[in-house]
């Protein structure tokens, strides 16, 4: 792959449309400083991605658009696009298909930066990756530019391994390995939000199974009551169906008289048809009369028409005639006048066609000296070109001499001041400041360690605090959950008896409606005024029995009075009246509190705590009395009564209302318990948060502390590295400053020979000025003939052209007058065509009209006739009237009857769509239960009926009540969750497999990076030691790991040039610095040679044997590798197989000249001799 060509378009000094063509394998850049020559490395760079304004010589990204000059204005935007020749193929992938890759780039002075990559919009992440492993890039080693080769050789041992990463191709991997890290991030944050949601939903899961399970419960009663409501619409279906029957028998009835009178009305309806038959045919003979008459009269009418006709004919004839004869008259009179002037402009014509010739040929006369004037001006505005250039490339050469001047003058400026540099920093290298600066950092370090032991220890007591903290957190906590949870059990205890209770207590409403009808408004039951002693409530509840569920009121008299019957079971009623005398100790009432009159009911029943005391204590007392135990035992005499533990709706009430009583306390226990431990949490928790910002914040002190110890041995160290340094510095210098001298007095010297070769170029430009002026003279007076020729032939054309429109108008005139004699001669005969015509016409109808008066009145006899028999045809017509409209009296009379009995038959058949419409609805609301009539019916028992089937129906609600509030979602949603709750687990599985997967990826990728790293520095440090000795002609050099990972591990360089003994690569000179990068950077490009390489006169600190060795280097390598240098070296031009100029002739821009190799290299001896 090759650089084919570069298109700059406001980039910097480009302002305009540039386009660098790299047509060969080494191309030199050359022309004066600062004419923009290093603008074209900086577009590379820029176009690559490079998004430091610092690395583009410029503090903002908007300094790489043109900001303008003297005489231009700042443009808005800068673009750059890159021309790559890829029919080699290297680069891969989708761009293995294209034989030139475009890369493009633009930005505007928002800070908008646009990337295209062969034309189509894209990241700058994509231009990037395209470059991945070429050694290609916006900082790699393929760009050399100025300040480059003391960067690579002053780099830190980790910058320098950056580009034997790029040399090795490991760029891509290390970008991958930071992808795969990021993901491996992103896949464990996912886990742990996974984690988070499996648990509340497995959380959600439990309390949703509970949920569904009532669910459940409440779908199998709905079902219930729906079979129970299908069945019910069905039993209202069958008597709707034999309420039907019945009306169907009445509805026949009525149709039966309904025929009978519509037989009449029909028998009315013949005998019309029959007379509104005859009433037709007695109108159709009226109207055939009746056009017979009409008729006639038309045929008058036509007779006496046709005479006035004939009569008019004859008069418009004559008079046509008459106007005929005077048009023609007029036209022969038009004609003459046209002939004449016809003959006229012919003669016009005659005169002109002469006139017209002569000016032609003088026409052509004139464009003939014309061309002869215009070739001898040609002539003399070449010559005048020919004198411009020579001016102009006397200009250059001087403009060159001038630049060349002003560079070799601020070199000299340049290395005077490195002289006086030299000479300072030699006076300032001492080591007394500097040992004095080690001691301050030693005490520093001291007073350092002391803080940091002190801030370790109370680091340590805080943490023990914080342990503390969270031991007490812990426990509150373990007592709030375990309160929590005795909470939840004693609630879930207390609503379930609570539910009990209220099922127990619960009466039919029916029953208490009636009740409140009496005048009880508020009813209260027995069981709610009574107060039971603990172990007795089974007792009582069995003694009592239906006693329990009485209705409690202030009297029953006349309470039952009131003539309301009881819908249905029983009640009893007991009033509220303070018992009369104290029970006895045995009897059951002992173990009763309560102010209701109860003696009537228990007065005879006794207490026994075993069976046994119970049948001794029966043997006492009388007979109708009896005995209970507490378990509910009851004997009597002869008898003896014995209940199942759950026997009964009301057993276990008024147990169950001390237990309700019981846990109802025991809950605000557990409350208060729970609001101790929250108490206790919060202050824990509070303690914790206060311990860990005091920890935080030891911890910030402590790292303060050790960054700044850190800190203090690094500058010790630095100290003392720099003591060491003194002398070395010092010997280093010493040698560099002779070295200056040296350059300086050459430089001196090539100052004055450059200033004689500006002397001779201005005398030359001088000469080549006075013999242009001479030109241009001569050119300006054969130019002011060329225009009086020009004018004179402008003249004669214009004069040609005016003959021309003279001839043409006359030529035109006599056509349009040939023409309208020609439309009057066809006029004339048309006229005398219809003279002719009319002549005819006059002798056809000038006879006489008395067949057309005989005709007349023999149709007004015929019509008399006609008349009579219209009279009487009229007169039958109205008879057939008279007995149409009697029997439409009788049809009507016939309707009125028919509408009658048909209006009663509706009304049945309304009421029979009436019950059809209440049965339709029936059966709709029947199809919402997906059922037939005839499955309903199958299962439907022989003695339902719709009051029993209301009451069932009204029982089924109760018991979906008393379910309380359902959610019928969550049996669904107890599904999706659990569907949900496996999809996560297997996500979950997934994820941790996926995380594996990344892990082994990046073990992988780091296996790769050692082996590819390895084999590359070795490479290169083969590369390395075998170039540097070439470059100087002798000496060592090579590279040298910092670590053993190959991962992490940087690289320094180590190199002697022949004859010293340096151990330090820093105090190597300018020009030995240049040659040992460039050792190092060919030595790279060996291994894996990029597409191009960019030199920014990388020669320049190179004295001529070292430039020679430089150059032939680049010979040797430029089958492998474009290179694009940038130089003023004569020697460097010489081995460039392509030069590209670039210029500034107009300040502030740069453009881009044709170069000369000759003269390039003449200008090149002329400035290194001087």
């Amino acid at each position: 792959m090759r650089l084919s060509k570069i298109r700059l378009s406001g980039f910097k000094s480009f302002v305009d449309a540039t386009p660098v063509p790299f047509p060969a394998s080494i191309t030199a850049i050359v022309g004066p400083n600062g004419c923009g020559k290093s603008n074209i490395i900086d577009a590379v760079r820029w176009v690559m991605g490079e998004s430091s304004a610092k690395h583009l010589r410029g503090g903002s990204m908007a300094d790489v658009i043109f900001s303008g000059s003297g005489t231009r204005k700042p443009v808005g935007q800068a673009s750059i696009e890159l021309l790559f020749d890829n029919t080699d193929g290297t680069l891969g992938g989708q761009y293995a298909a294209y034989s030139e890759i475009s890369v493009r780039r633009q930005v505007n002075r928002d800070g908008q930066s646009v990337y295209y990559l062969n034309g189509t919009r894209c990241r700058r992440r994509d231009v990037t990756e395209v470059f991945l492993g070429t050694g290609l890039g916006p900082r790699s080693y393929s760009i050399i530019e100025q300040g480059t080769i003391s960067r690579l050789i002053e780099a830190r041992p980790e910058e320098l391994r950056g580009y034997l990463e790029e040399a090795a191709g490991i760029s891509l991997y290390k970008e991958r390995r930071r992808e795969t890290e990021r993901r491996m991030r992103d896949t464990r944050e996912n886990l742990e939000r996974l984690e988070d949601v499996r648990g509340e939903v497995a959380s959600q899961l439990e309390k949703l199974s509970r949920q569904a399970e009532t669910a459940e419960k409440y779908r199998t009663l709905k079902a219930e009551e729906r079979q129970r409501q299908a069945e019910l619409l069905v039993l209202r279906i069958q008597a709707i169906d034999a309420e039907r029957t019945a009306l169907a028998a009445e509805l026949a009835e009525r149709n039966t008289a309904l025929e009978a009178r519509l037989a009449d009305q029909r028998r009315v309806e013949r005998d019309l048809e029959v007379m509104r038959a005859r009433h037709v045919e007695d109108s159709e003979q009226v109207n055939t009369i009746q056009g017979q008459y009409y008729q006639i009269g038309a045929d008058i009418a036509r007779a006496e028409q046709a005479i006035a006709h004939r009569r008019e004919l004859r008069e418009t004839s004559q008079k046509e005639l008459e106007r005929n004869q005077i048009e023609l008259e007029r036209i022969a009179k038009e004609m003459r006048e046209d002939i004449e002037k016809k003959d006229l402009f012919l003669s016009r014509v005659a005169a002109i066609e002469p006139e017209k010739l002569t000016l032609e040929a003088d026409i052509t006369t004139a464009e003939e000296q014309l061309k002869a004037r215009q070739k001898e001006v040609e002539r003399l505005r070449a010559e005048c070109a020919n004198y411009a250039q020579q001016r102009a490339n006397a200009e250059r050469s001087a403009q060159v001499e001038g630049a060349r001047i002003e560079q070799l003058e601020d070199r000299l400026y340049e290395q005077n001041r490195r002289r006086e540099r030299l000479a300072e920093t030699l006076a300032q290298l001492a080591q007394s400041e500097a040992e004095e600066e080690q001691a301050v950092y030693r005490a520093e370090a001291e007073a350092l360690e002391a803080q940091r032991s002190a801030q370790s220890e109370s680091l340590e007591r805080i943490n023990g605090k914080l342990e503390d903290a969270k031991r007490e957190a812990q426990a509150a906590n373990e007592q709030l959950d375990q309160a929590k949870a005795e909470r939840a059990a004693t609630a879930a205890r207390l609503t379930s008896l609570e539910t009990l209770q209220e099922s127990a207590l619960g009466a039919d409403e029916q029953v208490t409606e009636w009740v409140r009808s009496l005048g009880v408004k508020q009813p209260e039951k027995v069981v709610e005024h009574l107060s039971v002693e603990p172990g007795w409530e089974r007792a009582v509840e069995i003694a009592l029995a239906d006693a329990l569920q009485a209705v409690v009121t202030d009297s029953n008299a006349g309470l039952l009075e009131k003539g309301v019957a009881l819908p249905r079971g029983r009640a009893m009623f007991i009033e509220a009246v303070t018992q009369p005398t104290a029970p006895e100790p045995t009897a059951l009432l002992a173990k009763i509190k309560t102010k209701l009159p109860l003696t009537s009911l228990l007065a005879s029943v006794h207490v026994a705590e075993t069976d046994a005391e119970a049948q001794t204590l029966l043997t006492s007392l009388p007979s109708g009395h009896s005995v209970i135990t507490p378990e509910g035992r009851w004997f009597g005499h002869h008898w003896a009564r014995v209940f199942a533990a759950d026997d009964g709706v009301e057993a276990g009430v008024l147990e169950r209302r001390r237990e309700i009583k019981a846990l109802t306390a025991q809950l605000q226990t557990h409350e208060q318990a729970i609001a101790a431990a929250k108490e206790r949490l919060e202050a824990a928790q509070r303690a914790i948060t206060q311990c860990e910002a005091e920890r935080a914040e030891a911890q910030t002190v402590l790292a303060k502390v050790g960054e700044e110890l850190a800190t203090c041995a690094a500058k010790q160290q630095a100290v003392a590295d720099r003591i060491t340094e003194v002398e070395r510095q010092r010997e280093s210098l010493t040698e560099e400053r002779a070295d200056l001298l040296e350059a300086i007095e050459g430089g001196q010297r090539a100052v004055t020979e450059s200033r004689s070769a500006l002397d001779q170029a201005m005398q030359d430009r001088d000469a080549a000025e006075a013999a242009a002026e001479t030109a241009v003279t001569q050119r300006d007076e054969a130019e002011a003939l060329l225009d009086a020729d020009r004018q004179a032939l402008d003249q004669l054309r214009q004069r040609q052209q005016e003959a021309s429109l003279r001839l043409e108008g006359a030529q035109t005139a006599a056509a349009s007058i040939e023409q309208a004699i020609a439309r009057l001669q066809r006029s004339q005969d048309q006229f005398e065509a219809r003279n002719a015509e009319l002549g005819q016409a006059l002798e056809t109808v000038s006879g006489s009209d008395d067949d057309l008066e005989h005709e007349r009145q023999t149709l007004l006899a015929k019509r008399v006739e006609v008349e009579a028999e219209l009279t009487a045809a009229r007169q039958r017509l109205g008879e057939a009237d008279a007995g149409i409209r009697s029997l439409d009296q009788k049809r009507a009379e016939a309707e009125q009857g028919v509408s009658a009995l048909r209006e009663s038959a509706e009304t049945a058949r309304f009421r029979d769509y009436e019950i059809e419409a209440r049965r339709n609805a029936l059966q709709e609301q029947l199809g919402g239960f997906d059922v037939a009539v005839e499955q309903v019916i199958d299962t439907l028992p022989e003695t339902a009926t719709e009051a029993g089937w209301q009451t069932e129906l009204e029982r089924l609600d109760n018991r979906i009540r008393r379910l309380g509030p359902i959610n019928l979602a969550a049996i669904d949603e107890h599904q999706a969750l659990a569907e949900r709750k496996t999809y996560l687990d297997e996500q979950y599985a997934d994820l941790t497999e996926a995380l594996d997967t990344l892990q082994d990826a990046i073990q992988k990728i780091d296996r790769e990076t050692r082996t590819r790293f390895k084999e590359t520095f070795e490479k290169v440090n083969v590369g390395l030691q075998r170039l540097f000795p070439r470059l100087f002609g002798g000496g060592q050099a090579y590279l040298e790991m910092t670590e053993d990972d190959l991962l992490e591990t940087g690289i320094t360089i180590m190199a002697r040039p022949p004859g010293k003994r340096i151990t330090n690569i820093h105090l190597l000179s300018g020009g030995e610095k240049a040659l040992t990068a460039v050792s190092l950077v060919f030595a790279i490009f060996e291994l894996n040679p990029a597409p191009f390489c960019m030199l920014d006169e990388v020669d320049a600190p190179l004295d001529e044997a070292n430039v020679g060795r430089f150059c032939d280097l680049l010979r040797e390598m430029s089958s492998r590798v474009q290179f694009i240098v940038i130089t003023h070296n004569k020697t460097t031009m010489e081995a460039a197989t392509h030069l590209a100029g670039v210029t500034m002739a107009e300040p502030g821009v740069s453009r881009l000249v044709a170069v000369d190799v000759a003269e390039a290299l003449t200008l090149a001896e002329a400035e290194a001799e001087t």
